[in-house]
């Protein structure tokens, strides 16, 4: 398959992720059991990358990370933001721009899993708009050209897979599990973010002091820090907050699409019938994840949650994700790929592609499936026909 290779990739990782740059990406992110998709694509002249933003971080502070990452920049959180949730304005400083001369010439092409989905569409949003909060706050001299706004035509096209766009019923289904986690994975962060196993999986959360930034002295006396879990967990900017329903829908409703993107999205289903309108795990499921897709699919539904509409649609998932948030975001315009395939793709609306067939590991090749001779094909000829049809996409 030929490529005109016009922008480069760049692949964003969901929750508790990681990128190239991670020693922990010996067992890749992209391609998992399929192989390492990064390096697949690279070897057929596709410019990809796959680089880490916070695990745990929320939408706005992984985009204000992976804007640094692809600029060469130091992290900014912004003035106005850092001071509203209490932590650091500044993170770590990158040296190298992932992406040499990104701009309105040299645009990119962004696909997330999961939460990556949410990472970019913020993204996105602060590129094209900016924020005013900040361009208030901040001298203008001082000012992240991340919160100017005016540059949604450094990005050709979104593409989201599994993304809970409205939300997971996951996180208001198992509310004592989400709690118990929450605190868990901060306490671990804390561990390993002042250890020397923080060189091998970075939590991120420097901004919070949870953590430090690769490199810089560990002090073993804030391995684990209580009052800064409770702090986290307040502020509500953090990873689990931004995937309630409830705090989705008013993250969405500061998110839009812009004039100057393609916007695409496939959401996945792993589950099957269970009879009276409920849902449980069909065979192409993990069977680790059987439980939550049972809980996600007897979520009370004919209820409006903030403005999302509960549906039986809302009962199909993925595993983590409910089917019906990570088609698109339902307060923005969409259409059915299906319908307009062949016709002049729009830009600013949000074209949904037919649902994959799935657990939420499989759409970056964590089946079982993929295991064997031949049997990731599918999976990498599915990746292979998408860039194709994204590399002809008019500007």
């Amino acid at each position: 398959m030929s490529y005109k290779n016009q922008y480069p990739y760049i692949f964003v990782h969901g929750m508790l992720g990681w990128g190239e740059e991670n020693k922990f990406y010996k067992f890749p992110y992209w391609g998992m059991i399929a192989g390492n998709q990064m390096k697949q694509l690279r070897a057929e002249g596709i410019e990809a990358y796959a680089p880490q933003v916070g695990p745990l971080g929320s939408a706005w502070d992984r985009a204000c990370e992976l804007y640094a990452q692809l600029t060469g920049t130091r992290v900014d959180y912004g003035a106005a933001h850092s001071k509203a949730k209490g932590h650091d304005r500044y993170g770590m400083t990158f040296t190298k721009p992932v992406v040499e001369g990104w701009g309105s010439d040299r645009k990119i092409h962004l696909i997330g899993h999961s939460f990556g989905g949410a990472t970019i569409r913020m993204l996105a949003e602060l590129l094209t708009n900016g924020s005013e909060a900040e361009r208030q706050a901040t001298p203008k001299d001082e000012l992240s050209p991340l919160f100017e706004g005016g540059h949604g035509d450094w990005i050709k096209s979104i593409t989201t897979v599994s993304a809970p766009h409205d939300g997971t019923t996951f996180t208001h289904t198992y509310p004592r599990l989400m709690v118990g986690l929450t605190y868990f994975l901060l306490a671990f962060a804390g561990l390993v973010g002042h250890t020397g196993t923080g060189h091998v999986y970075d939590f991120k959360l420097s901004q919070w002091g949870l953590t430090q930034v690769p490199d810089e002295l560990r002090d073993h006396k804030k391995i684990f820090q209580p009052r800064v879990m409770r702090k986290i967990v307040k502020s509500k900017d953090y990873i689990f907050a931004d995937l309630r329903i409830d705090n989705a829908m008013d993250l969405n409703r500061n998110i839009h699409t812009s004039k100057d993107i393609y916007y695409f999205s496939i959401s996945g289903n792993g589950t099957k019938p269970a009879g009276n309108g409920t849902y449980k795990r069909a065979p192409i499921m993990f069977i680790a994840l059987a439980p939550f897709a049972r809980g996600m699919g007897k979520f009370p539904i004919n209820q409006n949650i903030n403005g999302a509409e509960i549906t039986e649609e809302w009962r199909k998932n993925d595993g983590l994700v409910s089917l019906e948030s990570g088609r698109y975001p339902h307060l923005e315009p969409h259409c059915m790929f299906e319908d307009v395939k062949d016709k002049r793709i729009e830009k600013g609306i949000w074209h949904v592609l037919p649902d994959a067939t799935g657990d939420h590991g499989t759409v970056i090749g964590g089946s079982l499936s993929f295991i064997g001779p031949g049997k990731p094909d599918n999976y990498r000829n599915a990746y292979r026909y998408w860039i194709n049809f994204l590399e002809n996409l008019p500007d």
